[in-house]
């Protein structure tokens, strides 16, 4: 009986059943058998397998240009993969065309375990170790697993978000501007020579200033979560409306410090708005609040009763946490609400520790150009979390997440990384050199060498007159006392 002979389209689908080790013996024999060219044979032969796994999963089955369904085979190109036509656009596309596959030689398993090892936060050097000794792929660098690396951590930043809702926290913390892996470095304060930064160096206008990029947050009850950099400096109300207007549905509550960025958003989408000031553990132990959790059990009744009385004179003098938006409330009102609803700022502060452990810690800081794209993949994998209970580690979840980084046809090119440019919003030079001179006012005035303005100073044109009434009554206080205003 005579011997069939196989076809290609049958060995690319025993090539898919196989692990990359086997996967290479294979092609390697099949090159002695034939006396053809290795490299030759595996890089076909990969772009075959790849092209077979993208079709079953449905990757540029309409023009990635105008979606159209009416497209046609095209011919093979010389590298063996299928060419096709829309008939619409007259456009030529592959199933690669558009996804993190484009032009790649690398085997489909190498590929899923470098995503792996970033989502096991593998280092480049230890990254760069497994694929040499392990996968055989020999020419790598660290400049290259860093590219790499880098597409990917791109690809899951520009997935969606959530959207949240219930009760929402919002917050920005603030990471020192970076300009790392740079040789020529750009200071953002004019007059200024932007030095390396070995070890920790103070900021000269703080958070305030173009030395911070801002990041802002948002997680809501359930624990889903977004994150956005907003820019260098100070956050402003159209930053805020521009990147988290379309993840807010229909909020119950939004919970922030006393930053009035947050506050004129509630008034404009009428959104009651739980306001906790970043100072109120300072404020009400200043007068007298002592935490229950210190004092001895027979005590506890006195402790808890005074505790009342002082957090109830406090409110009354609109000194502590409240709910605006809402209309006027007494304190009972306002403290069970506030128990009801679980209102505070807890999940939004665990969330910016552990972000900042991401960027400093797991990282080792990042360029602040690179900052979305890590900001995002941070809360990719914090959603993630929530939506499944654990982080992703395991072969299946990371296979799970190579196809919706392939569903959602997102390229970023080596051309690309290189050339990244610092795009974030930045504070004018006016700006910065009034905030200079502000600042050293202030020193002056407080008699701190190291004052600095934080988020809540209600930093914004240096107006006088705007800069007061955006101040809580407990500042004002404050201000009168210290200048011997009597009456007020």
């Amino acid at each position: 009986m005579a011997k069939r002979q196989i076809t290609l389209e049958e060995v690319t689908d025993f090539l898919l059943t196989l692990p990359y080790s086997d996967f290479k013996n294979v092609v390697n024999q099949y090159s002695n058998h034939t006396k053809s060219n290795f490299d030759q044979e595996m890089n076909i032969l990969v772009k075959l397998n790849f092209q077979q796994r993208l079709e079953r999963l449905g990757i540029n089955s309409v023009c990635p240009k105008c979606q159209s369904s009416i497209i046609v085979k095209n011919g093979k190109r010389a590298n063996g993969i299928q060419e096709f036509k829309c008939r619409s656009r007259n456009s030529k596309f592959t199933l690669f065309t558009n996804t993190i596959l484009e032009k790649t030689h690398w085997h489909w398993d190498i590929w899923l375990k470098v995503l792996e090892m970033t989502l096991n936060n593998y280092s480049i050097e230890r990254i760069l170790n497994v694929l040499v000794n392990d996968y055989d792929c020999i020419g790598l660098n660290h400049k290259t697993v860093w590219l790499w690396r880098m597409k990917l951590i791109h690809s899951l930043a520009s997935l969606p978000m959530p959207e949240l809702t219930g009760v929402i926290q919002v917050d920005e913390t603030f990471i020192r501007e970076s300009q790392k892996g740079s040789r020529h470095l750009e200071s953002y304060i004019d007059n200024e020579t932007r030095k390396p930064r070995y070890g920790r160096r103070p900021s000269k206008l703080g958070v305030m200033g173009p030395e911070f990029a801002t990041v802002t947050t948002a997680i809501d009850n359930r624990g889903y979560c977004v994150c956005q950099v907003s820019g260098l400096g100070k956050l402003t109300n159209e930053m805020f409306v521009d990147l988290f207007e379309k993840y807010l549905v229909a909020p119950s509550y939004i919970c922030s410090d006393a930053n009035d960025v947050y506050e004129n958003y509630c008034r404009i989408f009428n959104i009651p708005h739980y306001i906790r000031p970043s100072n109120y553990t300072t404020i009400i132990e200043k007068n007298g609040y002592i935490t229950p959790a210190y004092v001895r059990p027979d005590q506890l009744d006195t402790v808890r009763e005074r505790n009342q009385k002082i957090l109830l004179n406090l409110y009354n003098k609109n000194l502590i946490d409240k709910i605006s938006n809402r209309g006027h409330m007494n304190y009972l009102e306002f403290a069970e609400l506030k128990s009801q609803n679980n209102l505070s700022l807890a999940r939004v502060n665990e969330l910016h520790s552990d972000l900042k452990k991401f960027i400093y810690a797991d990282k080792t800081n990042v360029s602040t150009k690179y900052l979305q794209d890590y900001i995002g993949y941070f809360t990719y994998i914090k959603n993630w979390k929530v939506r499944y209970g654990y982080y992703p580690s395991s072969q299946k979840d990371t296979e799970n997440i190579f196809t919706e980084i392939l569903k959602s046809k997102v390229n970023y090119t080596i051309t690309e990384i290189d050339n990244k440019c610092l795009d974030l919003p930045k504070p004018s030079g006016r700006y910065v050199s009034i905030l200079q001179q502000e600042t050293e006012k202030a020193r002056i005035a407080t008699q701190n060498k190291y004052f600095k303005f934080d988020e809540e100073d209600g930093v914004k044109t240096f107006n006088k007159r705007e800069y007061l009434f955006s101040q809580p009554k407990y500042k004002l206080f404050e201000i009168c006392k210290e200048c011997g205003f009597t009456h007020y």
